[in-house]
C-alpha cells in the first residue's frame, strides 16, 4: 500500500473549524448560534508592547544598587517620557505608556496598556462546541480547497474568476473597479502589475496556480491574503481545483494565507460555504486512506505538473525512468492517448 501527501478538494462537505484566542479571555457566542464571517466569537485582552530598560547599566551602578534610585516599581502606571529612575545627571525615562510589571537584576519590564483582540468567525455557520475561555468550533456546509503555498491572514469575500482556463495567468488589465472587495481567481500565475493592481483596488483576496519566487516578498507585504494551489513558479491550476471555482464564480467564500508546517499543520485554503439543506455525500476515501486504482491525484512536478486524472494502475514492480533510476509509481489517465508512468514521489492525492 501506497500513502500519498493530501491536498482536500471537496465540492461539498461538512466544515469544522476551531476559532482560539492568543489567551484566555471571553467567549461571547454559545452553541448552537448561527453566526457570520465577520462577527466577534471572543474576545481577550493583550499587551500591545513592552520594554526591557536595562537601568544598572543607564544609571551606571550595580544592579543591586538599582533599587534605591527608582522613581516607580511594579504595578505603577507610566508615562512616555516619564522618569522612571534618577541617580545625580542620570534620567532614566519611560519608552512607551504603559505598567511597570516587574524590576529586579538591574532592571525593568515596562507593558504597553492592554488592547482589546477580538477573534472573528471566519466562516458563517453554527457554533458546534464552546471550548470555556478560549473560542470555538464551528460548523458550516460548502466546498474546500487546500492550497499549496499561501501568504496573509485571513479574509471574505465573493469569488471573481478573471481568466477562462487554468492555463491563463493573470494580468493586470483584467483587474478593474468591479474586483473591489472580490477574492479574483487567476490561472497560471501572476506579476508585480498583477498585484499593484490589487492592492489599489482592495481585493479581498488572490487565488492561483503559481507564484514566481522574486514576488514571494512583494506577497507577503499585501495586505490581503494569497493561496498558491500548485506551487513556486508558473504552474497552471490544476484543472478539478480551477473548474471548482470557476463554478462558483459570484458566490461567497473564506479564504486564508496561514501556513503552519509544524505540530497541526495549517495548509492555506479557499472554503466556499453552500447551502445549509445542501446533501453532503459520504466520502469514498477518507482522509489518510492508501493510494488504489480510482483514486483522483495530481502530478506537482515536470513533465506533467499540474496535471491531474485517475489512477487506473498501480505496477508492481519499479519501473526504469529518463533519470535512469528505477522508481515505483503509478499509471495514470491524464485525458491523452494512453495513460503515463507517473513516480509515487511526483504525485498527490486530491480527496
Amino acid at each position: 500500500m501506497y500513502y500519498l501527501f493530501e491536498t482536500r478538494l471537496t465540492p461539498l462537505t461538512t466544515v469544522r473549524r476551531q476559532r482560539i484566542l492568543p489567551a484566555p479571555g471571553e467567549v461571547l457566542v454559545r452553541a448552537g448560534q448561527r453566526v457570520e464571517p465577520t462577527q466577534a466569537v471572543a474576545q481577550t485582552h493583550l499587551p500591545d508592547d513592552f520594554r526591557i530598560l536595562p537601568l544598572a547599566h543607564l544609571l551606571g551602578v550595580p544592579p543591586s544598587r538599582v533599587k534605591r534610585y527608582l522613581s516607580v516599581g511594579p504595578g505603577d502606571t507610566v508615562q512616555e517620557g516619564q522618569t522612571v529612575a534618577k541617580r545625580f545627571g542620570h534620567l532614566v525615562k519611560s519608552p512607551i505608556n504603559g505598567v511597570v510589571t516587574a524590576s529586579g537584576s538591574g532592571r525593568m519590564l515596562i507593558e504597553a496598556q492592554l488592547i482589546l483582540f477580538e477573534l472573528y468567525a471566519y466562516i458563517p455557520g453554527t457554533i458546534s462546541d464552546v471550548l470555556e475561555n478560549y473560542g470555538v468550533i464551528i460548523e458550516t456546509t460548502g466546498a474546500v480547497v487546500q492550497g499549496a503555498w499561501g501568504a496573509g491572514n485571513e479574509s471574505f469575500g465573493v469569488l471573481k474568476c478573471l481568466t477562462h482556463d487554468p492555463d491563463e495567468p493573470l494580468h493586470a488589465k483584467s483587474i478593474d473597479p468591479s474586483c473591489h472587495g472580490t477574492i479574483i481567481i487567476g490561472g497560471s500565475g501572476l506579476d508585480s502589475t498583477v498585484l499593484e493592481a490589487a492592492q489599489e483596488l482592495q481585493v479581498r483576496g488572490i487565488v492561483t496556480g503559481g507564484v514566481p519566487p522574486e514576488l514571494i516578498p512583494q506577497v507577503k507585504q499585501l495586505t490581503f491574503p494569497v493561496v498558491v494551489t500548485e506551487g513556486i513558479g508558473t504552474a497552471p491550476m490544476s484543472t478539478p481545483i480551477f473548474h471548482l471555482l470557476a463554478t462558483n464564480d459570484g458566490r461567497e467564500a473564506a479564504i486564508s494565507g496561514k501556513v503552519q508546517l509544524r505540530w497541526d499543520v495549517v495548509r492555506p485554503e479557499v472554503i466556499i460555504p453552500l447551502p445549509a439543506d445542501a446533501s453532503v455525500p459520504a466520502q469514498a476515501q477518507p482522509p489518510g486512506s492508501p493510494l488504489t486504482v480510482g483514486t483522483l491525484v495530481r502530478a506537482v512536478r515536470a513533465p506533467y505538473a499540474g496535471k491531474s486524472g485517475r489512477v487506473v494502475k498501480l505496477p508492481a514492480r519499479a519501473r526504469l525512468i529518463d533519470t535512469g533510476a528505477k522508481v515505483r509509481g503509478a499509471e495514470v489517465d491524464l485525458g491523452q492517448e494512453a495513460p503515463v508512468f507517473i513516480p509515487l514521489a511526483n504525485l498527490e492525492i486530491l480527496r
